[in-house]
């Protein structure tokens, strides 16, 4: 079995006061932030990805390969468009270099 612990906002602010986070306790305690942002800003949580790219990047690596295979489908005709334009990049930069 593995071991549960419970992570919810009393946790959090206790861990916030055990590792001498009193400025962000300050800042929940008067509603400038929530203990969610706080538990950021103290590193306990990533704050996730910035960009769409970052996005669909986190979620497709954690897609089964049926989901991949049906995101594909329903967006072949983009799919399709960044591919050329990829191997069209590619040509670009192989063109550039000098052969050896």
């Amino acid at each position: 079995m593995t071991d549960t612990t419970k992570r919810d906002n009393s946790y959090w602010i206790g861990r916030l006061q055990k590792d001498g986070h009193g400025d962000l306790l300050a800042q929940v305690k008067s509603g400038k932030i929530t203990v969610y942002k706080a538990t950021q800003k103290a590193g306990y949580r990533k704050t996730g990805p910035r960009s769409p790219a970052a996005t669909l990047s986190y979620h497709w690596g954690r897609a089964d390969h049926d989901d991949r295979k049906r995101f594909v489908m329903a967006h072949l005709k983009d799919v399709n468009r960044v591919l050329r334009e990829v191997g069209d990049d590619i040509k670009k930069m192989k063109a550039q270099k000098p052969s050896e």
